[in-house]
């Protein structure tokens, strides 16, 4: 993997290896026990018509395969969520500009000096009747502030990471309409990243757990990944100021099975030059038979002070994407161009797959 922080290499990255992807993240969570994930996709590793596509050899391209997923979640509990994967025509992501596209919903991102910032623009609807429309706005004063050559970044291009805003601040509203409505208005701390994968996501590893929690004054941001075989361990503390703690250890505990048959770590311990920590997933906020979301606390020790912080973290084990036996559920989940699945009409069937 190369870990990269650069703003301009934000746009879309060309993709002529069958089976590649690119992806867009951006999370955020307030004061108010919101949390809020949009990923924008060109090339939807999820997508079974995708991997139906390889299989067969034809239209097997990533930009034949967009796709958006939202979810709002309170106090760890789902609001909302979507996943829907579109036709070419209703997608555009910037070559010059940073921007991107997926029916509806969008993001531009922007630089003024020193200073970072990307609008998202939210409007999506749901085949239940369900929508969910809003605006935000992620920003960081300062940029990403920090020196690619922290992250001991490799030469290898199969898969590019580009921490872009480990840290920034989010402010907008969303307007949830469903069986309950919401009108949020948000107002906390946030992330952005953009990934690239050059071949399938199963032939560059076989587990990868992320995740992000902010301190008052850091961020600490780690991956364990599981590359046939072995593991690779990395871990950073990113200052407010754009200074950069290497951690050296990283240890994966308390295993934990899901109805699917998925196990993953749901504690993680972290050492560094005096800094100590306990990662502990509290909320299992999305659960699949591939991919598991969290939301957890962090408390760490830094040169002998105690800090606590809340955050996201993710685990995905990638070759169960290509098993059949779990095709069924991923219907249920990804609204695919055209007729959409019978369960997605119906909001009570809908809400039991999330």
């Amino acid at each position: 993997m190369q870990i990269i922080s650069d703003f301009t290499k934000d746009t879309r990255t060309k993709k002529t290896v069958p089976g590649s992807y690119e992806w867009w993240y951006f999370d955020a969570i307030d004061e108010n026990g919101y949390s809020v994930v949009v990923i924008f996709y060109e090339g939807n590793p999820f997508s079974k018509r995708y991997i139906q596509a390889l299989s067969n050899g034809r239209n097997h391209f990533a930009e034949s395969f967009p796709a958006i997923s939202i979810s709002v979640y309170k106090d760890g509990k789902p609001l909302f969520y979507s996943f829907e994967e579109t036709d070419t025509e209703f997608s555009n992501f910037g070559t010059e500009d940073i921007s991107g596209r997926v029916g509806e919903n969008s993001f531009t991102g922007t630089k003024d000096g020193d200073s970072i910032s990307y609008n998202l623009q939210l409007n999506q609807s749901l085949p239940n009747g369900e929508s969910i429309s809003g605006e935000f706005i992620f920003s960081s004063a300062s940029g990403s502030g920090i020196d690619s050559s922290n992250f001991n970044q490799g030469s290898a291009n199969t898969h590019i990471w580009n921490l872009i805003l480990p840290k920034c601040e989010v402010s907008g509203s969303l307007k949830i309409d469903s069986g309950k409505p919401e009108n949020i208005s948000f107002n906390g701390t946030g992330y952005h990243d953009h990934n690239f994968g050059s071949e399938p996501m199963k032939e560059s590893f076989d587990e990868w757990y992320w995740g992000r929690y902010h301190f008052n004054t850091s961020t600490l941001i780690y991956y364990v990944m599981n590359v046939h075989g072995e593991w690779i361990r990395k871990g950073w503390l990113i200052g407010d100021d754009g200074s950069v703690m290497k951690l050296d250890a990283i240890e994966l505990e308390d295993e934990s099975l899901t109805f699917f048959g998925l196990s993953s770590a749901r504690k993680l311990e972290f050492s560094g030059a005096g800094f100590e920590a306990v990662l502990q997933k509290d909320q299992l906020i999305d659960s699949g038979p591939f991919y598991q979301r969290f939301q957890g606390q962090v408390l760490a020790k830094v040169n002998g002070s105690l800090m606590k912080a809340e955050g996201i973290s993710e685990y995905i084990k990638p070759d169960r994407i290509y098993s059949k036996l779990f095709w069924p559920l991923v219907d249920m989940r990804i609204k695919y161009p055209g007729k959409a699945h019978w369960v997605q009409k119906s909001s009570k069937l809908y809400r039991w797959t999330w």
